[in-house]
């Protein structure tokens, strides 16, 4: 469960995404590192991404299923 504005992920340095949350929705985007956050296998770009049920993000390693309530 995602209790915070922001939640970030990934390896200082290497990769970072951060999932916010603004309203009712959440987003994924970018923070840092070489390695862009995939969202269903699809590389995220410059601007946040809109997240929706079931939606997978992978990065260095790590995979995530959004599921909101």
């Amino acid at each position: 469960m995602l209790t915070k504005a922001v939640t970030t992920f990934g390896k200082p340095g290497v990769a970072v995404a951060a999932i916010t949350r603004r309203d009712a929705n959440y987003h994924v985007h970018h923070v840092e590192g070489v390695q862009r956050p995939l969202l269903n296998g699809t590389a995220v770009g410059r601007e946040p991404v809109l997240l929706r049920q079931g939606d997978q993000i992978s990065l260095s390693g790590t995979v995530l299923q959004f599921l909101s309530s």
